[in-house]
């Protein structure tokens, strides 16, 4: 399924928990902090407002509690100015957590944006 093109990339999140850990030996006593458990991948993209339902039926089956048609494994590219692809990541059972229309004024002139979060149970950059 391709959910499309998006022009800004706001965060990769691969984060581990630091966990308090004290170490006592004969003379003293450590305070040190050691790796805890790891917190699911998220993305987040935006891209200005088009008419595609893609990124929509996606987030409703989430909506919807239809968690398993909703996990997909996804990757996500990355282009530079020539169109050449610098990073790729893969995401294993991602859904999409969040889905945000920016505000609209009328009469005003900015684009409409629409953000997506995106949450996986690992990811992976496999080039770039």
């Amino acid at each position: 399924m391709g959910v499309g093109a998006f022009s800004e990339l706001q965060s990769i999140t691969c984060e581990v928990e630091a966990v308090d850990f004290l170490e006592s030996t004969d003379k003293e006593v450590i305070f040190k902090k050691r790796p805890g458990k790891a917190k699911p991948p998220t993305i987040r993209l935006s891209r200005g407002k088009n008419a595609s339902m893609e990124l929509w039926a996606w987030h409703e089956a989430v909506l919807q509690g239809n968690i398993v048609a909703a996990r997909k494994s996804c990757s996500l590219v990355m282009y530079n100015y020539d169109g050449q692809p610098v990073a790729r990541y893969h995401l294993e059972h991602a859904w999409p957590s969040k889905l945000e229309v920016s505000a609209l004024k009328a009469g005003a002139s900015e684009v409409l944006m629409e953000t997506v979060t995106i949450v996986g149970e690992h990811i992976q950059r496999v080039s770039g």
